[in-house]
């Protein structure tokens, strides 16, 4: 377990589709990023500069900040605010889980909960103790080297999956209201392999045109070279419609993982914003390479 003096480095890049809010004075958007732990207790915050000159509502900070006491669980949350002449007021804000960004890292762009379209461009680090020793906890299963991959290769293998956000879906249930969820399914090379597919719950409450999951799947089994198939849906009383497709290659996500955005098919300007992470040989496979290793054992004995 990481120690209480896990420090984050956390870059705010920058933003898209913020709003007028100081109609007077001008704009002069900033970012407060802030350690919510999971027990509730304390808060660890941060907070980049005013930008006041340039497009404003498009604003470039570029700027890194220094969070400690982040503990594995804590979320960070990004608030946007506008600083005025007699105070601040909020424009929107963002959630990453930790589970995006641990042990790995995160780079990509966030849904600005409150502003529709509104994005913000984030990367996340963990740097270790305060010295600055390496990222403290390695996850055990993450994937591997070239040289493993390789005598892998038609080993089943396990994905975390994790399905964030989506920006810019259409209205496709004018009387229920939209229920957006994803699917994501391996096209298995074997037309006669079992489906293999994970879902998450919809959505059905806040900006369900810009919907936010946070949703992480162990998907299992899967081989080197299947793609990966995720399906926008939009939940209905009678069933379910199909907002778009997105195919993610093998070689974009084996062996180094992915994070980012990627287009949805039929929706033109929309994005879902996915993780894909390699844990390694499937349970099913390791259990098979101990029965194979017990049986050379007994053969060895009774030749000797």
């Amino acid at each position: 377990m990481a120690s209480p003096s896990t420090k984050l480095k956390v870059h705010i890049i920058r933003a898209e589709g913020l709003q007028h809010m100081n109609h007077f004075t001008g704009d002069h958007p900033y970012v407060c990023c802030k350690i919510k732990q999971a027990d509730g207790e304390g808060e660890t915050k941060a907070e980049t500069k005013p930008v006041t000159e340039g497009d404003t509502l498009n604003p470039t900070w570029e700027e890194t900040l220094e969070l400690e006491s982040w503990q594995p669980g804590a979320t960070l949350e990004f608030i946007i605010l506008d600083k005025g002449l007699l105070g601040s007021k909020t424009e929107g804000k963002a959630l990453l889980p930790s589970e995006f960004f641990n042990p790995n890292g995160f780079q990509g762009m966030l849904a600005i909960i409150g502003l529709p379209d509104a994005k913000l461009s984030v990367e996340v680090q963990i740097v270790g103790a305060q010295d600055g020793e390496p990222s403290p906890e390695q996850d055990p299963g993450l994937a591997t080297s070239d040289a493993e991959a390789k005598e892998n290769v038609a080993v089943p293998q396990r994905l975390a999956v994790s399905i964030l956000q989506a920006h810019g879906l259409k209205h496709m249930n004018n009387f229920t209201g939209e229920k957006p969820y994803v699917t994501c399914e391996v096209k298995h090379l074997d037309p006669l392999a079992k489906t293999t597919q994970v879902e998450t719950k919809p959505v059905a409450e806040g900006d369900t045109l810009n919907p936010f999951w946070g949703e992480t799947h162990d998907v299992e089994p899967w081989y080197e070279g299947e793609s990966l198939e995720f399906t926008v849906y939009d939940e209905g009383l009678v069933a379910s419609k199909t907002e778009g497709k997105v195919l993610l290659p093998s070689d974009l996500f084996f062996p180094q993982g992915f994070s980012g955005m990627v287009a949805i098919s039929g929706l033109p300007h929309a994005l879902l914003h996915v993780i894909v992470r390699p844990l390694g040989p499937s349970s099913d496979a390791s259990s098979k390479k101990k029965k194979k290793k017990v049986k050379v054992s007994k053969k060895s004995k009774q030749c000797c």
